[in-house]
């Protein structure tokens, strides 16, 4: 018990301290050194494998809602599958008049548009697994790399709670990571905020559809492109919990769009990435409601 009071402390004292992380116009508030704490055994053996497919996208890509609807698909069929869509490339640009005027380009996206070498769309990195010399797969391999990727080696498991402020138009999320077993590489933890329920145009196998509806849609990271460190060299130590809060104002839209989140729409999409070989470890997703 000592031996753990004293890891307890060192960690503590090595945890990331309070910062702010700039991504483009926004910034965000990490709230206090991460907190550490004993595992919850109990907990640790309900924590199942859940699946990240980051969707790219566009609003100008004929084909992009045939794969929009097989991801429903499979989502209804396995919901331990999370999605996040990303809209990039110029297909996205957009143009000076309806129905596609609108921008729902992030700087996030962005760069993970160009990080994982996504060639042309509909393309999914799947928890960021790689493909040869990019990490995107086309539509007709999403369902089968999905059912055979591993689920009995459950390294962590992903808690999130948030508070909204509607007043002044500020969430608050507080993500807690329990490491199941050994991670030898470097983890950072990435925090996105999605919304559901766009109405906007998009091209649908050629036909333009004005009243579109776009769901899973990143509206912006709340601590940056990769996330953040639990730890001061992002080494993690199995049976133990590593908790962060963060928060995000979205009460004059984001970058690239002044449209502002409807903050009831919307989700809190938590995961933990591998830094050495970029994939995803473990994900985690929480519905915004009143």
């Amino acid at each position: 018990m000592k031996r753990f009071a004293l890891l307890i402390t060192v960690l503590l004292i090595i945890g990331v301290s309070c910062d702010k992380i700039d991504t483009s116009k926004e910034v965000f508030k990490t709230i206090g050194p991460v907190e550490v704490s004993a595992w919850n055994e109990d907990y640790a053996r309900t924590v199942v494998q859940k699946i990240y497919v980051e969707e790219f996208t566009a609003h100008r890509c004929t084909f992009c809602p045939t794969g929009a609807r097989e991801l429903k698909a499979i989502m209804e069929a396995d919901p331990t599958v999370i999605v996040t869509a990303i809209h990039c490339s110029s297909l996205a640009d957009p143009l000076s008049k309806p129905p596609f005027n609108i921008n729902y380009k992030t700087p996030m996206g962005d760069v993970l548009h160009k990080d994982f070498n996504i060639k042309d769309l509909p393309k999914a990195t799947i928890n960021r697994i790689k493909n040869e010399n990019e990490w995107g797969f086309g539509r007709t391999e999403w369902r089968k790399i999905i059912e055979n990727i591993n689920r009995n080696n459950v390294r962590a498991g992903i808690e999130i709670q948030y508070s909204v402020n509607k007043s002044i138009q500020e969430i608050e999320a507080k993500v807690s990571v329990t490491i199941i077993k050994e991670i030898k590489n470097p983890v950072q933890l990435c925090i996105v905020l999605q919304e559901n329920g766009i109405i906007s145009g998009q091209i649908d196998n050629n036909v333009n559809i004005l009243e579109y509806e776009h769901n899973d849609m990143i509206r912006v990271g709340f601590n940056g492109n990769y996330g953040t460190k639990l730890t001061q060299n992002g080494m993690v130590m199995e049976q133990i919990k590593y908790t962060s809060t963060f928060k995000l104002n979205y009460e004059n839209g984001f970058s690239y769009s002044n449209i502002p989140a409807k903050i009831d729409n919307c989700n809190i999409v938590a995961y933990l990435l591998d830094m050495e070989t970029k994939e995803v470890i473990q994900v985690e997703k929480i519905d915004v409601k009143n």
